[in-house]
């Protein structure tokens, strides 16, 4: 029998950016709410299965509104199992959060939100990403 694979090609209409921060994930939200004047809400954790590897639990936060969307990710799953922990995007593993957005231009730039980001007491690095050089970019699609 003749093996097909299909070839998909998907649209990377959003900006990443990574955070180093020893910050929980709700302290995190709500200073990033003070500074940006967003209101990120706790919502359902994502799970994405895999079929070879760890499934991942991942904790998030959103800001939405009718045509943008600003979500706060954990990297490491919520769902630990011993010393292995799986990420979300395990070649940026030294980063504890992302922050997708899409739309948002209106309200403020990547290098804004980064300036503003970076601003926030005990966050250490911020970084943005260009999402189509990174290996893991489908794990972005939920």
């Amino acid at each position: 029998m003749k093996k097909r694979k299909l070839d998909a090609e998907f649209d990377y209409d959003f900006s990443l950016l990574g955070i180093i921060s020893a910050l929980k994930e709700y302290k995190l939200a709500w200073l990033i709410n003070s500074h940006l004047d967003v209101q990120l809400d706790k919502v359902k954790d994502i799970e994405i299965e895999f079929l070879k590897s760890q499934n991942l639990i991942i904790s998030n936060y959103v800001c939405e509104s009718e045509h943008s969307i600003l979500r706060l990710l954990k990297n490491k799953s919520v769902d630990q199992i011993g010393d292995n922990p799986a990420f979300l995007i395990p070649e940026l593993k030294r980063f504890d959060y992302f922050i997708l957005i899409r739309g948002f231009e209106d309200t403020f730039t990547n290098q804004e939100l980064k300036m503003k980001i970076s601003s926030i007491p005990r966050v250490q690095y911020v970084q943005i990403f260009p999402v189509e050089s990174l290996k893991s970019k489908e794990n972005l699609f939920f």
